[in-house]
């Protein structure tokens, strides 16, 4: 009985962790690892680093948070409510200030949104927002979306930094843009499989590596239990021991690593565009 639930364990975390390989729901979606997330694995580690290093540098000189996130799809959600979504849970902005810009690009859906917090709504209204998303449309129509992020991102950083009366280095460094000539377009996302395919057939597809995954658990599991049993109870305890201290260490590590913004919220200012 007892190793029938530890295997039902096992299978319940296993099916959780792999719900966001089908979609990326906010509540799905890992913890940002820093202010340029691309979990639709569109974006060059060189835009990437550069990205990353104007927002830092935004943020120690005019107490401003700006992100880029990317994703594959909002999976039939609107993208305003997806931005405003992330926006909340991911804090963006410090508390009581709310300065912070959301640049939200859904690849499959061919969607983009620019969130505003309350802080930065003077400076970066409806409008404002508005031109710098149509300025990114012909490089997100390209594939060329290092570019289109970086247009994004500059277009939003220099206005804050203009209104901070601050220089930012990171920003004068950066390549031209737009119509830089130099980053080659990125292939365009794969099309959804025929209709012609069977419902069956694309159930079972779909079956696939979620039962070699699951034979691996079970074989995993087996192990596990077959060591218990040889194992003395000391041995065991010891072992728990061990896993406590490491998980310890971990969440102290992880204390320290960055979690997202510092508070701030939006009310759903900004602008969406689609390409």
């Amino acid at each position: 009985m007892r190793n029938t639930r530890s295997i039902i364990a096992a299978l319940a975390v296993l099916v959780f962790a792999a719900l966001p390989l089908c979609a990326q729901k906010v509540a799905q979606l890992p913890k940002p690892t820093g202010y340029v997330d691309d979990y639709a694995d569109v974006l060059s580690p060189t835009a990437k680093t550069d990205m990353e290093a104007l927002c830092v540098e935004l943020h120690n000189k005019t107490k401003a948070q700006a992100f880029v996130v990317t994703v594959n799809t909002l999976d039939g959600e609107s993208i305003e409510s997806y931005a405003n979504d992330l926006f909340h849970t991911w804090k963006i902005g410090e508390k009581k200030t709310d300065r912070g810009v959301l640049l939200l690009f859904a690849i499959k859906d061919h969607k983009y949104r620019i969130e505003v917090g309350y802080g930065l709504e003077g400076i970066l209204n409806d409008a404002k927002v508005g031109d710098i998303g149509r300025e990114m449309v012909p490089d997100l129509k390209a594939a060329r979306y290092d570019n289109a992020a970086r247009t994004g991102l500059h277009g939003a950083v220099q206005v804050i930094a203009d209104d901070s009366k601050v220089q930012l280095d990171a920003l004068n460094a950066a390549p031209a843009i737009p119509g830089s000539e130099n980053q080659e377009a990125l292939p365009p996302p794969p099309p959804d499989p025929p209709s012609s395919e069977s419902p069956s057939g694309k159930f079972i597809l779909l079956l696939l590596p979620f039962v070699f995954i699951i034979a691996f658990v079970l074989f995993i599991v087996k192990i596990v239990l077959s060591t218990r049993r040889s194992g003395s109870s000391t041995g065991g305890s010891s072992f728990m021991s061990g896993s406590d201290s490491s998980s310890s260490s971990d969440s102290s590590s992880s204390d320290d690593s960055f979690s997202g913004g510092d508070g701030g919220d939006s009310g759903g200012g900004g602008a969406s565009g689609s390409w």
